[in-house]
């Protein structure tokens, strides 16, 4: 009975520690030993809309990845979200992520069951036709398609390497994926088959995609020294890809190799695949880089007289265009010698270009090379090349090329318009780089002309004009915009409607930006009526808010970071009075404003002049200056009859305009200044440091210069600085016109564009060029490019 006891007493105590070890684990450590793939996500919204947009990540991933993203659509979590596929059939999948209570989302789902299978700690949760088991290992929540193999799950079978590999993601990415050499959708982004599918070797690749784009990069492990081809490169350097200097703009398909040192790598690959030379290659000994284009195989060397006096068994046949043209007497040399990576039957004649030596089946395929090479007719010059090539690393030891028939055959799926596409292998011993880039191919336009880049249509009318707010992830731009059901669209640099949320009122002002974890991921903030929101990057409320108020919030929400620390203070005025909350929602304490009966009549702004603060808006006909704990910084004596303008910081001085159309100024002792500008009671301004933009009537004035502009309706004007220029817009509503300026008060060429509300100037994507968003009609967004 005590040796029961004793027993007893043990095994709760090993199930104890077993609990808290496991919370020491994070997610991916409960990934099967064996597993087949592994995707890391790290922008769960962005991700499924990829899956679903992005024509390259839609081919490539499997059906059964699709059928568990309709599961991720109820996760509510900004954590990495995990899915592993457990083995080749590609049957079954595992989703794993942080635990958090709310992190099912099941509100608003029509059919869902959920119930606890009795004698198991796993639940099971029914969504419409499928079906998912779950459970919460230590801080883990682990969910499957499949009862058996969350039966099986144990965080003792990490596999340590694949743990590592994962460790090594760009966390910055939309999504990584880790592969075994044999896991045949992910496999195609490789472009090549040589890597024996027997290895247990893994790849890591990071994807970045956008609109008709996949960017990826990362590692091969090349470890196992006896089965992976990557290792012939090993000791030497990666070289310029030279053969773009040579191939044919119409190239279907190239694949170059590249070293320093031929003999290092010939060595390594006769190690590999158990060969022995015959002595008959030597000449290749003079060269840095072999490349197989279409029908051709093309060497470069630095010396070629070297190279073609080594070349034996050659004669002379007939000079085309001033070149030799000889016979190659040894037509089967390129068969066996460069396998895997080349194999080239029936090299007859070759010739001598520049540094390249060309070998070709035909003279007449031979002479067409010459003639493309002649006239600069190459890739290196090809504009659809040249669109991917700001992409690609400048050395490869491998660099493999295809047009869109190409990728269509590797994708299995027409790929019209993917006229260039890269993949470059980069070896350093023990692994190897990886730099993929498949784009669409878009045809240059004219230098400063501006096209219609996309259309997006809301289902009801536009509540007010859309603005764009950072991406994080690709560090450009997203759209933001909210119709008159009171629903927020984010909206992809591409045009793609990310995420919808319906909200309780309409936004006040623009919306903001935080990063309230710091850690580089951006959060929107913003006031309606009643509500303080912060929304994470999918749309999901973060923790503590939305924040309800009973009294009406009356100004939009003044977001500070007074010293630039991200340590916000989330400001709300109701009527008279301002309230100072943290980024947790929490009241500031040392924040007390106190009110003169005034109704605060414009949006509070926070300034810095030296090292001090200012948080300025109009109360009444008073300018109120506060200091950071609301108290008066600056009494201005002076009664303003404000205009329907903001405050500004203008030549170092709080300026706005009174009803008499004067520009009113005051400086950081309260001395008030007004200066007559001659503009109607019904006048806009806008101003940075140091331009000043106003609008009365049809006149605009950009820094004392005078438009006058044909008479309408226009909208206030908008000052943008990008690219180390100033620019102005506004729209005339009667006309349908945005009207486009730059400092000077040069109209913008080819300006104004059509559109029927105020229009924002940004930079959406990565490209060159600048974007211009407004609106086509009531309820559709579109986006201009600027070339």
């Amino acid at each position: 009975m005590k040796r029961f006891g004793f027993l007893s007493i043990m095994c709760l105590f090993l199930l104890g520690c077993q609990k808290d070890y496991n919370k020491t684990k994070l997610p991916y450590h409960f990934i099967p030993n064996d597993t087949y793939a592994v995707i890391q996500i790290n922008e769960l919204g962005d991700f499924i809309n990829n899956l679903n947009n992005n024509n390259i990540l839609s081919t490539i991933y499997n059906n059964n990845i699709k059928n568990a993203s309709k599961a991720l659509k109820t996760f509510n979590t900004t954590e990495r979200v995990f899915i592993a596929i457990p083995d080749s059939t590609e049957t079954q999948y595992l989703i794993l992520t942080k635990n958090d209570s709310t992190l099912l989302n099941l509100e608003g789902l029509k059919n869902y069951s959920t119930e606890t299978l009795t004698n198991l700690n796993i639940k099971k949760t029914t969504l419409d036709n499928s079906v998912l088991y779950h459970q919460v290992l230590g801080n883990t929540f682990i969910s499957s398609n499949s009862l058996e193999l969350l039966k099986t799950i144990d965080s003792k079978n990490e596999n340590l390497e694949l743990s590592q590999l994962i460790e090594t993601a760009d966390k910055k990415s939309v999504a990584s994926v880790v592969f075994k050499s044999n896991a045949k959708d992910y496999s195609k982004l490789l472009f090549t088959d040589i890597f024996n599918h027997k290895t247990s070797n893994l790849t890591l690749l990071d994807f970045k995609p956008s609109g008709n784009k996949l960017n990826y990069n990362g590692i091969i492990t090349t470890k196992d020294s006896t089965l992976n081809y990557l290792n012939a490169f090993k000791n030497t350097v990666p070289q310029k890809t030279n053969a773009l200097l040579i191939a044919p703009q119409n190239t279907g398909s190239l694949t170059s190799i590249a070293f320093d040192d031929f003999i290092v790598f010939k060595n390594n690959l006769n190690q590999l695949t158990k060969s022995k030379d015959d002595g008959n290659t030597e000449f290749l000994n003079f060269t840095n880089e072999i490349a197989h284009i279409d029908d051709a195989l093309v060497l470069h060397t630095l010396d070629p007289n070297l190279l073609l006096e080594s070349i034996e068994n050659k004669s002379f046949i007939e000079d085309f265009r001033e070149i030799a043209i000889y016979n190659f007497n040894n037509p089967n040399t390129f068969k066996n010698k460069l396998e895997p990576f080349i194999s080239f039957d029936e090299a007859n004649y070759f010739s001598i270009f520049e540094n390249f030596v060309i070998f070709t089946s035909t003279i007449d395929n031979l002479k067409s090379i010459i003639t493309h090479a002649l006239n600069e007719n190459t890739l290196a010059n090809y504009d659809g090349f040249n669109t991917i090539n700001t992409y690609l690393s400048d050395e490869a030891s491998m660099f493999i090329y295809k047009d869109s028939k190409g990728i269509s055959d590797i994708l299995n799926k027409t790929m019209a318009g993917y006229n260039a596409n890269v993949v470059q292998y980069i070896n350093e011993n023990d692994y190897t780089h990886i730099n993929g880039i498949i784009q669409k191919y878009k045809k240059p336009v004219a230098t400063n002309s501006v096209t219609e880049a996309f259309t997006t249509t809301l289902e009801a009318s536009i509540l007010k004009a859309p603005q764009t707010v950072k991406n994080h992830i690709t560090k450009a731009h997203d759209i933001v915009v909210q119709d008159v059901n009171k629903v927020l669209y984010l909206i992809s640099s591409s045009g793609n409607i990310l995420w919808k949320k319906q909200l309780q009122g309409k936004i006040l002002g623009k919306i903001e930006q935080i990063d309230i974890y710091k850690n580089g991921r951006l959060q929107l903030v913003f006031a309606t009526e009643n509500k303080v929101y912060v929304l994470d990057r999918n749309g999901k409320d973060v923790s503590s808010f939305p924040m309800n108020f009973n009294n009406k919030i009356t100004q939009p929400l003044s977001v500070f970071d007074y010293d630039k620390h991200k340590d916000y203070r989330l400001l709300v005025t109701q009527g008279k009075n301002l309230i100072m909350y943290n980024a947790k929602g929490k009241i500031v304490k040392g924040f007390n404003y106190k009110n003169n009966g005034s109704e605060i009549s414009s949006q509070p702004r926070h300034f810095r002049i030296g090292s001090k603060d200012y948080i300025t808006f109009e109360a009444g006909d008073h300018l109120k200056i506060l200091n950071r704990q609301g108290n008066t910084r600056i009494n201005v004596k002076d009664k303003i009859r404000f205009a329907d303008n903001d405050v500004y910081l203008y030549q170092n001085k709080f300026t706005t305009t009174n009803t008499l159309g004067q520009l009113v100024q005051i400086d950081t002792k309260g001395k008030v200044s007004t200066k007559n500008l001659n503009l109607t009671d019904k006048h806009n301004i806008f101003t940075t440091s140091k331009t000043l933009v106003t609008l009365s009537e049809n006149q605009l004035n950009i820094k004392s210069r005078t438009l006058n502009l044909d008479f309408g309706e226009y909208t206030a004007p908008e000052i943008f600085y990008l690219n180390d220029k100033i620019y102005v817009t506004t729209t005339d509503l009667q006309s349908k016109k945005v009207h486009l300026f730059d400092s000077q008060a040069k109209p913008i060429v080819n300006f104004p564009v059509f559109g029927v509300a105020p229009a924002e100037l940004q930079k959406l994507d990565n490209e060159k060029g600048l974007e211009l968003i407004t609106q086509s009609d009531d309820k559709t967004i579109v986006v201009y490019k600027m070339h």
